[in-house]
This record gives C-alpha cells, structure tokens and sequence, in this order.
C-alpha cells in the first residue's frame, strides 16, 4: 500500500467531524488518500468532505464484525422477497406507458385525433424532448432528495397523465400530455440504477437489473393481451383505446401510492430487516466502495464525468441502440400489420418478440451471475441474432415469394437488442462511483437516450410504408455500430484495471480486512480517486 500513500502525501486532515471518538482509528486511515486518480489525466487533490455516506455509521461502528456467506445469501433472499415484486410491477409499467400509443394506433386513435402526416411520428417523439429536458432536474432530484420516494411521485404523476389521455381529442393535446408524459418518467431508469446499487454487491445487480429489466417484455405481452381484449369493447359511446389508458395509468397510480408507502430508502432504515441483518446489508453494499446514499451535490464530479472515456462509450452506444428502438417502439405494430396481419392478428403475432427479449435476459442474466466478464459480452451478444433478424427482414423487401411467417420470424429475432440495456445501466450501476458522478453520467447517457429515441419514428416516413425499407436498413447500421462500440469499452476496462494494477498494486481482499478502498466509498468518492477501484467487465 505504499505506492498509493506516497501518490497522496499532499492531502491531509481528511477527518469525519461527526463521527463518535470510538472511530478514530478508522478514521485516521483515511488521511491524504482522496487524491487518487486514474492516468486519463490529473485531477484536482480533494479532502474527505464533512458528510459521509448514509450508511457510514452502521458500518464504522460494525467493521470488525465478520459475516459469513450464508448469511449475505440469506439477506440477499430476504431483500429479493421485499423488493423485486414491486420494483418488477414498477419497472414493466414504466414501460408500457412508453409504449402504450403503438398499440392505440390499431384502433381509432388517429382518426379520433385527427393526427395527419408526420404527427403521430412528432407524437411519438415528443415524449423524448420531456424526458431530456428533464434529465439534469430529475438527476439532481435523485441524488439530493429521497431516491425512493422521487421514484413513487414520479410514478403517481406519470399514472395521472396517462388517465388523462382519456380527456383528449386533438394533436395539441396530445402533444402537451406527451411532453409532460417525458418529464414524469425521466426519474425511472436512472432512478432504478441508483435504487439497486442502494442494496445489492455488484455480482448480485446483474441477476436483479435483469430481473426488473426483463420486465420490458413480460409487461409488453401482459399490455399486449389487456389492448386485445380492451379493443373488442365496441359497445359504448367511449372508443376502445381510452379503456387501455385508462387501465393502464390507473395501474400505474396504485403502483406509486404502494411504492411509497412500503419501500424503504435504503439498507439503513429497512424496517423488515432486523438489527442485526441491517448491518450486514450495509457492509455486503459498502464492498461495492461505491457507497449506498449521499445527499450531496459534488460539481467537482461532473468534471470527472466529462473526462472519463466510459461516458462516452456508454453514450454512443446508448444513442445508436436507441435509434432503432424509438422506431421500433412506436411502429413496430404498423411493421408487424405490414407484412400482411390485420389489427387483432398484429396485436397476437407480436408477442413472441417481447418473450425473445424478456428470455433473453433471463439466459444471459443466469450466465453472467456464474461467470464474470460477462457484462460487454451482453452488450455485444444479443446484437448478432438482432442483425441477423432485421438483415432478413431487408433482404426479403423485395421478394414476393416471401412467406410472411419467416418474416415475422426473423422480426421477432430483433427484439434481442433489448438484452443490452439492462447490461447498460449495469456497467453504469457497477463501473461509476460518486452519487454525483453517477448522477452526470445518467444524465448524459439519457440525454443519448431520448436523442435517439427522438430521432428514431422518423425514418419509419409515411411514404415508406408497409415495407419501411429506409428505417430497417438504418437499424441494420446501428446495431453494428454498437458492437464496436461495445468491444472497444470492454478493452477500455481491460486496459484501465491492468493500468491501475501496475500503478497501486493488485487489490487483495483478506479475510476479517476492510480495504482502504471501501472506506473511500462510504465517504462518496469516484472510482477515479479510488486506487482499490477495478471495473468488472
């Protein structure tokens, strides 16, 4: 540990005032180390600041007492129990109220509307410029307020917005309740990331970002069969597609209201854990030497942000994944009915391509829990079977031969792309350290998101229409791009922990130890001035 004392002589008196007298010792060892920086560049030195982490105290004071892996496994059974059944209903309705305009279409919705043109494009893109003008406020709301219910409040707003879809009856309308729709569910992703960090090791967020993220596709089949059944009500003044926001937005209401009312911040103050279980939460998270929850906004973590390669591979794979999906979301149903199923038949046909994304992650969850270095894989893998769906979608355009169940077939294959971006938020949830670093990548990364997404319904043109041969040549690009794009983070990583190595040492983790490094985390420093910091791949 000498080298990385020597990097850090400059830098003293890193004292927590709060503390009690009995973590002195804990606390000296903390003197001259929040300098450490990554060779991308020099960073400016920076003292521990005056407060810790929400979880410091439980740990400081509980350090020493050692837990076995049965009993991390157990709280880890316990948390599951209590968290994924609401965070799964939450996380597959944020979803569905994304989405829930392509399956309105099939219906009288645009002629209730009267949407012309290119407005249902603008409609549906119109949600993304709400969900980036809101990134930073939402963001800086995550970090500095309660992350738990910033997530509830953003559900029951964005709950009522989709009721009042009911109330609509022009493009203008739509237009305002779509916006505002945005800024309402700008919390939940980059939200979800954060709340998952709060509770789990980082071998552990994997398996449960994947759980809640394969919600995507299990609530797209659930939203699919609900429109199924809510489009053959033809017996009332009211038309078919208000009862699916109706239902929908009402769901996401009672959702919020449950959410705020049983889910805790944090380990900390996690009420169906007893004593004794809530230490050991605290310390399984604070290995992550990322922290559980600062309430701190640190402007000196932002210049971090700008200047770590890791943004801006995950920001250029984030945009050029989310173009195909902007389209895809809001016309894949139109490109379903295109290649020859009517309203009722699209709704049907569709569905196994939310089971291939939904399966997917599943698969790929199940693997990278019991072999690490599988987190760029699944931001590479599941692009092959996509490339190879949408390359035989184009390459069969043209070709009236073509039976339209081979097609459909190779259509469902695309949907695999889906499985890279729960793996996305985890290279985020485990690779980005510093609640306001975090927070700076999240806003970047969602500002790529909604770009894309904005972008994406507009080459699906009018005039293209049924075969929309412009759009599916251009996700053929894009998912290729993202390959490359993934594969050269991957070697970023590999290149950066073998960088770190040579300058600090190799991080050895010894029984009954607490590393220097986890002390570091629970005062909310950035991987960068980490020196035990090493990105898992």
């Amino acid at each position: 540990m000498t080298r990385k004392t020597e990097a850090v002589d400059e830098v003293q008196n890193a004292v927590q005032p709060h503390a009690p007298a009995t973590e002195d010792i804990a606390i000296k060892s903390l003197k001259g180390t929040a300098s450490y920086t990554d060779s991308i560049g020099p960073l400016f030195p920076r003292a521990l600041t005056e407060s810790a982490d929400e979880g410091y105290d439980i740990f400081v004071a509980n350090q020493d007492r050692p837990f076995t892996d049965e009993e991390s496994k157990r709280v880890a059974r316990k948390l599951d129990w209590h968290l994924l059944p609401c965070m799964c209903v939450f996380y597959g309705l944020n979803y569905v109220d994304k989405v829930i305009m392509g399956w309105a279409v099939l219906f009288t919705f645009k002629e209730d509307l009267g949407l012309v043109g290119n407005q249902y494009s603008w409609a549906s893109s119109v949600f993304y410029f709400g969900y980036l003008a809101a990134q930073y406020p939402a963001n800086f709301l995550l970090t500095r307020f309660s992350t738990s219910k910033v997530l509830a409040v953003g559900t029951i707003t964005w709950g009522m917005i989709i009721v009042l879809h009911m109330a609509c009856f022009n493009y203008a309308g739509l237009i305002a309740l779509r916006f505002f729709l945005g800024v309402a569910e700008s919390v939940a992703s980059p939200g979800f990331v954060l709340y998952t960090s709060h509770w789990y090791t980082r071998q552990e967020q994997v398996m449960r970002t994947m759980t809640w993220g394969a919600m995507q596709g299990t609530f797209n089949i659930l939203g699919c069969l609900l429109s199924y059944g809510l489009g053959h009500i033809d017996n009332t003044s009211i038309p078919s597609w208000k009862y699916i926001f109706l239902v929908l937005g009402a769901m996401s209401l009672i959702t919020g209201v449950v959410w705020l009312i049983v889910m805790p911040e944090g380990p900390h103050d996690a009420k169906f854990l007893t004593e004794e279980e809530r230490v050991i939460a605290v310390q399984r998270v604070a290995a992550n030497m990322m922290g559980i929850k600062s309430y701190e906004w640190k402007y000196y973590q932002i210049w971090h942000c700008v200047r770590d390669p890791k943004t801006w591979f995950l920001a250029g794979f984030v945009f050029f994944s989310m173009l195909p999906n902007g389209g895809l979301t809001n016309f894949g149903s139109l490109v379903i009915s295109g290649l020859g199923f009517g309203k009722f038949e699209t709704l049907l046909v569709g569905l196994p391509s939310s089971i291939v994304s939904a399966g997917s992650m599943i698969i790929w969850a199940y693997f990278s829990t019991r072999h690490e270095g599988l987190r760029t894989w699944g931001m590479i893998g599941p692009m092959i079977p996509a490339i190879a769906g949408i390359a035989s979608v184009y390459g069969t355009n043209n070709v009236p031969s073509a039976n339209k169940w081979g097609r459909l077939v190779a259509y469902w294959l695309i949907n695999s792309y889906a499985v890279t971006w729960p793996f996305t938020l985890t290279i985020v949830g485990q690779n980005i350290a510093g609640h306001t670093k975090r927070a700076a990548t999240n806003v970047l990364l969602f500002m790529a998101f909604s770009a894309g997404n904005i972008a994406g319904p507009f080459f699906f043109r009018e005039r293209d229409a049924p075969r929309y041969v412009l759009a599916i040549t251009i996700i053929l690009v894009c998912f290729c791009l993202c390959i490359f794009i993934a594969a050269g983070l991957r070697v970023y990583m590999i290149i950066a922990n073998k960088r770190r190595d040579r300058k600090y040492g190799v991080v050895v983790r010894r029984e009954g130890e607490v590393l220097e490094g986890v002390m570091l985390g629970m005062h909310d420093l950035t991987e960068l001035e980490n020196p035990d910091f090493r990105y898992v791949l």
